[in-house]
């Protein structure tokens, strides 16, 4: 299955309605988690899905009479801070009916050990979605009409009813959608749709050669075996200037906390610089992401451009190696570089690269991850202890002077030779 993702680019009318979904998805996951939470304290068994999802048919009708009564004496604005602007019943039924599956699968996959233990959900997270009826959404080539969103009953209005999409002709038309979902980042709102394989876009790939390519992953660069090195994206000069931007505007929202009670807890005055200030820093937060994103997709692509037979990788240790242990007295640059290996974001970049090498037929091999990249000889295999602030490898054997990350991508390459 091949999964289409598109901005889009609703109206004021429109993207209300869109944040007051998000927000009673977000207050069912809650409403069915407390439910389910209770058993699990309780040491009792938690009932089936289908009747979960009775339960919460009634406690929705329950949910909306409690809200008419409280909006009696409140005000608009009160309405809208405390999430009172709407009721379950505006909202599409097909989404809250996904939301209770997932809350309750979220359970299953932690009794299965497949996940940790579920948490609630804030108003606050970035990062909300919410599920759309497949057999109830329909695209043009630039518009998409979501249920209950921006309903408009008249005849000749019945074009505000389709939300534009930024890229036009991107998703085929009339055929079978998959999980669709709108999704929103912070900043923007997005479509996120499957379908079959067969209505992937077809690239044009290269054929497989028999080479083996060891790749070495460390917080500054990214070097293979064939002697090609690539600089990490967080050492891309426009990451830097981003990141000293955002520090900036975060030390400027610092100063708008304000100590307000005897036990010294913060509490930010919600101000329109606040509010301001709190958008920018979601907007460098994701232009962060980006680059990164980007720039590994560079990698990659330049990697893939003449696909190996084999591709090995190493198995690393983030935690460890990142010395997250607050209990350790650390130096200025142990601090820094501990934050250097955490945002390089080595695995993500190992998972963007398996996913890719799939689709061109490459194979992926994990080495182990005690096996000594560093610290052995790529020509006469002798081991000699290599500290971490030593960049050149010297052999004392064969008089062997490599540099040190080469050496280790050369052993890696020769691993499944061993």
């Amino acid at each position: 299955m091949y999964t289409y993702k598109v901005m889009i680019h609703p109206n004021n009318k429109q993207e209300t309605k869109i944040r007051r979904t998000l927000n009673k998805c977000i207050e069912c996951q809650n409403i069915v988690y407390d439910y389910l939470d209770s058993f699990i304290k309780n040491n009792e068994k938690i009932p089936s899905c289908s009747d979960v999802r009775k339960w919460f048919t009634i406690q929705k009708r329950i949910k909306d009479n409690e809200t008419i009564n409280k909006g009696i004496n409140l005000t608009k604005k009160e309405m809208i801070e405390n999430h009172l602007d709407t009721l379950f019943y505006d909202v599409s039924n097909d989404a809250l009916k996904q939301m209770v599956k997932d809350t309750y699968n979220s359970f299953v996959r932690f009794f299965k050990k497949l996940g940790k233990y579920p948490v609630r959900k804030s108003y606050k997270d970035r990062k909300k979605s919410f599920y759309v009826d497949p057999y109830k959404i329909d695209f043009t080539d630039k518009k998409v009409r979501l249920e209950k969103i921006s309903n408009n009953q008249k005849p000749n209005r019945q074009v505000l009813n389709y939300i534009n999409m930024a890229e036009k002709n991107r998703i085929p038309l009339g055929v079978k959608y998959y999980n669709p979902r709108v999704s929103y980042d912070g900043t923007n709102f997005f479509i996120t749709v499957g379908v079959d394989d067969e209505y992937a876009p077809v690239k044009m790939r290269n054929k497989v050669d028999d080479r083996v390519i060891g790749i070495d992953l460390n917080n500054g660069k990214i070097v293979t075996s064939e002697n090609i090195s690539y600089p990490q994206p967080t050492r891309d000069s426009s990451y830097r200037k981003t990141k000293k931007r955002k520090k900036r505007l975060q030390k400027a929202l610092s100063r708008k906390y304000l100590v307000c009670n005897p036990e010294n807890k913060k509490r930010f005055k919600l101000s329109n610089n606040y509010k301001k200030n709190k958008a920018l820093v979601i907007k460098l937060d994701k232009r962060l992401r980006n680059i990164k994103e980007q720039k590994h997709i560079q990698i990659i692509s330049h990697i893939l451009s003449k696909p190996p037979k084999i591709i090995v990788l190493e198995d690393l240790h983030i935690k460890e190696m990142s010395k997250r242990d607050s209990r350790i007295e650390k130096t200025y640059k142990e601090k820094q570089a501990s934050k250097n290996i955490t945002e390089a974001s080595m695995r993500k970049f190992r998972t963007m690269l398996s996913n890719r090498a799939i689709k061109h037929g490459v194979n992926i091999i994990i080495a182990n991850q005690y096996y000594p990249s560093s610290q052995k000889c790529s020509i006469c295999g002798n081991l000699k202890e290599m500290k971490v602030d030593k960049r050149i490898y010297k052999c004392e054997q064969c008089g062997l002077i490599i540099d040190r990350d080469l050496n280790a991508a050369i052993n890696l390459a020769n691993y499944i030779k061993k």
